[in-house]
């Protein structure tokens, strides 16, 4: 299957877990940290699109630092790659044929500041900058803190620009307590 048609069907899948399955998550408490979240969206890629990933060498790695974000002195929450274990060397990283999606995740009580959540978007900013990642980038993000239905990047950003998504929850601003998952794309 060719990439561009890969990320498609990533991406749609990604934004149905974001506003279905991690919402689902939440309700039934499910999600306690950062951690759980991570778990929870690799479980819920793992379950929809698992044939496809399988028949596609496509894998998913957490905590990822090897390849293009060797040295940055960062690890990527989530990457999403196509992989080829043929490749010499597949035990050091790679086996990495080309990356389709990096994304990053956040999940912060209503008291944590916001500038820890701005730290990811920067990371993101630098793999699409710094090394030229040819990917999907994603920024998931629970703050539980009551905010309007809003992007976290209000500025029009060129990096982010068709390649950025961003999958955020938050209390609604209107004091009923609910929660919003919402997407938005750059």
């Amino acid at each position: 299957m060719q990439t561009r048609e890969l990320i498609k069907l990533i991406d749609t899948a990604l934004v149905d877990i974001w506003e279905n399955d991690i919402k689902d998550d939440w309700e039934n408490c499910r999600l306690l940290k950062e951690d759980t979240l991570k778990n929870a969206m690799y479980f819920h890629l793992r379950t929809k699109l698992g044939a496809l990933f399988d028949y596609n060498n496509i894998r998913i790695f957490t905590e990822f630092s090897n390849c293009e974000f060797q040295g940055m002195g960062k690890k990527v929450d989530i990457v999403i790659a196509r992989v080829n274990f043929n490749a010499p060397d597949t035990f050091l990283g790679n086996c990495i044929k080309e990356t389709l999606a990096v994304i990053e995740i956040k999940f912060k009580a209503g008291f944590a500041s916001h500038k820890v959540i701005e730290q990811d978007f920067q990371k993101l900013r630098e793999y699409a900058e710094d090394i030229g990642i040819d990917a999907k980038l994603y920024m998931a993000t629970i703050w539980e803190y009551e905010d309007d239905e809003v992007p976290w990047l209000t500025e029009t950003e060129p990096w982010a620009q068709g390649r950025l998504t961003e999958l955020n929850a938050s209390y609604k601003n209107d004091g009923s307590g609910d929660i919003q998952f919402y997407t938005y794309r750059h």
